[in-house]
């Protein structure tokens, strides 16, 4: 997170497995547009969008990962300084919902400790295909304490609400404290850091000297 003339900046990480609909839910979002033969994201790509939320300006650094298996753990590095994480799954495939349990275990073990985290069913416009239930997502989402949105970056249903959401609850005062709590535990790990550093130097120095 960053703060500066222009306003907050916050970064925005989209998981899920290729295919899911990453790309395409970005796409909507940023520019509104949809393409269906959109290929899957070869590592990671992002673009960036302006929302006033509370008569504040706020830049959405939307982040999309390469659901692939050869490059997912190339994901985990796209974790660091994401406070808005969304995990994708097609509401037609069960075993792309399935892996979202893969995907959530990665972000609590390699994510920031603090984040705010939705569960995204996307093709809400395919409910003739679909295999996974709302309600069925909106259980995982709970138990997982996390909101729950079911879209359509075809149609472009809830695509807003998603993301206006979720930044909404960025700039909320419960999280802006653990945002500071975050950063405090940050520096001081650094600060740890940087002093085991400068006595690993001191002790090496000595050892030449004698």
């Amino acid at each position: 997170m960053s703060d500066d003339e222009e306003g907050l900046s916050v970064k925005v990480t989209l998981l899920g497995n290729s295919g899911v609909g990453k790309t395409c839910i970005i796409k909507r979002y940023t520019d509104n547009e949809f393409d269906p033969q959109t290929v899957p994201t070869p590592g990671a790509s992002y673009s960036q969008k302006i929302v006033i939320i509370n008569n504040k300006s706020i830049t959405l650094d939307v982040w999309d990962t390469a659901g692939q298996e050869q490059y997912r753990s190339l994901g985990r590095h796209f974790y660091k300084d994401s406070f808005i994480v969304c995990l994708v799954y097609d509401i037609t495939n069960r075993e792309s919902f399935e892996d979202l349990k893969t995907w959530y275990n990665d972000l609590k073990e390699y994510g920031e400790k603090n984040v705010i985290t939705a569960v995204v069913g996307n093709k809400s416009d395919c409910y003739e295909e679909e295999v996974i239930k709302e309600e069925e997502g909106r259980k995982y989402a709970e138990e997982i304490n996390s909101k729950y949105f079911l879209v359509s970056a075809k149609e472009g249903d809830n695509i807003e609400l998603l993301f206006n959401t979720l930044a909404q609850d960025f700039m909320g005062p419960e999280f802006t404290e653990k945002m500071r709590e975050t950063i405090h535990e940050k520096g001081l790990e650094e600060e740890k850091n940087i002093k085991v550093k400068k006595e690993e130097i001191k002790k090496k120095k000595k050892k030449k000297c004698c």
